[in-house]
């Protein structure tokens, strides 16, 4: 009854007034809604990927980093890795909604329409989610090969399968998919539906109860045995279908918000899957809401990386270090050099970006260093935080000078010239120059951009000259919203990126600067891309021009528990888990031709450099050993509990533990919630 007035609320159907943003605040979608504290945002890890702060004040930058889709193919026999995706299956609640309230078959047309907007619609993001959504689905149906690919719904649901159908239908989505299943079992409700050759849908009762009451046990079975689960296929009524006769488990992709669906305690694996971010926000017209959802819901760059991933998924392997590929490219016999080196920030220099909230540090190019002593913050703690990695011995600021003066120097002692490219709404681009600072690591790069338009001041750079850091705008005609497209603009029109040139031209340059000039015949396979984010090596789903990065080095992505902020999403860092990474991107940069795509064998990892969870021993065991990465709280108890009962266990049985582990639900989140969220 909550949910139905919410609707006529909002709508103003039902013959009530419109919602009063009063009574909104009392209704949520689980019923624990409640107003933040006021100082919620104050240095608490805002991005919502963990429990506590590390300290007053400390606030990280790339929130968007918490709030973006991951995807990953686990380790497969070479035989397998490249086999194609067979079939989709997506999660509902708070993967393809934002949040869940199922339609009633009584609701009139206008709360209907306001269900739908309250499920589906972003508001943090332009355009409708829903024309997003249907595009994505619409092309994630055919393959590269234009073969028909099959799209599912496995949601755990207590309303059923009609339910979820109404939803869909609602939408305007339930007609990209041949089938939709619900767990757990009921019964007195429909438990799946299937589309028959005519577009009907058709309800069945699928053998749910014969499984385990987990989404890892239910995929293995339809890969065990299609047919009972796709009538369509049993029939032969659909010969569309018939390719799934042969379904295989790395055939099989789940898109779904919860980690804990991933692997079960039997032991079943899903092989490739997206994890959809989850966050707490206040949501429009409803108030505080907790654990939402929805791919796409923050970034547009989610559809992008998804329909990526299921046509390449062996491109986003699980993975500790960094991978570097030259693709292949007209001329590529002739072995160009690489005149230019890109890197993004943050997650990519650093670990996780803190910033000190200070107007003269974001702002102000001679910030002081020594105004921080009048805060609770140290210059330490700030290179702590930033750059330096819990995971590997060593300094880490230390081995990024050694690699950026390395890469500094070219083939024949000539000059490589190094950028800093970042596109994060948060902070500004001389918050990065004064982060930089503080590590001595400004000094190697030529210039920073920040492309992201929806700044306040608009898009603008900093370029290096005489050693002296200076503003400039970059001209908005050529500031595309996607780092392909941005680099395709760097080759093609270097001037505009780097002021240096004019001068550099009249021959008034510096010595250290003269090296800049040799950009005037840059080329787009002259540079590299340093990157944590898959998509920015190419665009083209997201009104791109369809560009590709020709030579680029993936930084990995992980989920950690980091130092005094608890459990943080999406961390990153070249060199973050393993030293192999500085000696990898010195020999890409200096040899691309020997990392040419398909050429796996020249991107292994040495053991000895490898950090121990890479090598499938447990990372927490020896984490619990340094204190500045002592990990907290009940989730990380019960993970190391877990992970030391793997130990002395047989390797299999160890792997798996510790892996369920990784994967088991939050404590504390209710048992009816996880069953069924809406």
């Amino acid at each position: 009854s909550s949910l139905r007035a919410l609707a006529c609320l909002a709508s103003g159907g039902c013959g009530l007034a419109p919602m009063s943003g009063v009574l909104a605040g009392l209704l949520s979608p689980h019923g624990d809604c409640h107003t933040p504290p006021s100082n919620a945002a104050a240095g608490a890890c805002p991005d919502g990927s963990g429990p506590g702060t590390a300290k007053q004040g400390l606030t990280r930058a790339k929130t968007q980093a918490s709030l973006r889709s991951r995807c990953v193919q686990r380790e497969l026999p070479k035989d397998r890795a490249n086999n194609p995706v067979q079939l989709v299956v997506f999660d509902v609640d708070e993967t393809l909604t934002l949040v869940s309230y199922m339609i009633e078959e009584c609701d009139p047309p206008e709360v209907r329409q306001e269900l739908v907007r309250v499920n589906f619609e972003s508001p943090w993001v332009e355009g409708s989610r829903i024309e997003k959504l249907r595009d994505l689905l619409s092309q994630l149906r055919v393959t590269k090969s234009n073969e028909p690919r099959a799209l599912a719904i496995l949601s755990r649901n207590n309303k059923g399968a009609r339910s979820v159908l109404d939803l869909l239908e609602a939408a305007g989505l339930a007609h990209f998919f041949c089938a939709i299943w619900t767990m757990p079992w009921r019964v007195t409700i429909p438990n799946g539906a299937f589309q028959d050759m005519d577009g009907k849908w058709q309800f069945f009762e699928p053998p749910v109860q014969e499984v385990d009451d987990h989404k890892a046990d239910v995929l293995n079975e339809i890969v065990r045995k299609p047919a009972a689960w796709l009538p369509a296929l049993a029939d032969g009524s659909d010969p569309k279908l018939q390719y799934l006769s042969g379904l295989t488990l790395e055939g099989v992709l789940l898109v779904d918000d919860q980690r804990s669906n991933f692997q079960s305690p039997s032991g079943s694996q899903v092989l490739r899957f997206c994890k959809v971010a989850r966050y707490d926000a206040t949501y429009e017209g409803i108030g505080f809401v907790k654990d939402m959802g929805g791919l796409g819901a923050h970034s547009d760059a989610d559809y992008e990386t998804l329909r990526m991933f299921v046509n390449q998924p062996s491109m986003c392997k699980e993975r500790l270090h960094c991978h570097c590929v030259e693709r292949h490219f007209e001329g590529n016999q002739l072995r160009p050099p690489v005149s230019l080196v890109i890197f993004e920030f943050d997650e990519t220099m650093t670990l996780a970006t803190f910033v000190p909230e200070s107007e003269a540090f974001e702002h102000d190019l001679n910030w002081d260093s020594a105004s921080l002593a009048s805060s609770e913050w140290t210059v330490p703690e700030l290179l702590a935080y930033n750059f330096e990695t819990p995971f590997v011995a060593g300094n880490r600021v230390e081995k990024l000078r050694d690699l950026l003066a390395a890469l500094s120097r070219g083939p024949d002692g000539q000059q490589r010239t190094l950028a800093i490219l970042t596109s994060t709404e948060q902070g500004s681009v001389v918050g990065t120059l004064n982060l930089l600072r503080l590590a001595g690591l400004a000094d190697f790069f030529s210039a920073i951009w920040k492309i992201n338009k929806k700044m306040k001041n608009g898009p603008f750079g900093l370029f290096k000259q005489r050693g002296e850091w200076r503003k400039f705008d970059l001209p908005d005609s050529e500031v595309p919203a996607l780092k392909a497209d941005t680099c395709a603009s760097i080759a093609k029109w270097p001037a505009k990126w780097f002021p240096q040139l004019a001068e550099a031209a009249d021959g008034g340059a510096a010595g250290e600067e003269r090296h800049l000039a040799r950009l005037r015949e840059l080329r787009l396979e002259g540079l590299v891309l340093v990157d944590d984010e898959r998509a920015s090596f190419q665009s083209s789903a997201l009104g791109g021009s369809g560009v590709e990065v020709l030579r680029y080095c993936k930084v990995a992505r992980y989920d950690e528990i980091y130092r005094q902020c608890g459990p943080l999403t999406q961390m990153g860092g070249l060199g973050a888990h393993t030293d192999a990474d500085y000696d990898r991107l010195k020999s890409f940069v200096q040899s691309p031709w020997l990392f040419a795509e398909g050429q796996e064998s020249n991107c292994q990892v040495p053991a000895e450099h490898t950090h121990a969870r890479a090598r499938g021993r447990s990372a927490s065991a020896e984490r619990r050993q340094m204190p500045s990465c002592e990990a907290n709280g009940r989730s990380a108890r019960r993970k190391r509990n877990a992970q030391e009962a793997a130990s002395s266990a047989e390797p299999a049985t160890a792997a798996a533990a510790s892996a369920a582990a990784e994967a088991a639900p939050a404590k504390d989140e209710p048992v009816a919630k996880r069953e069924a969220k809406s």
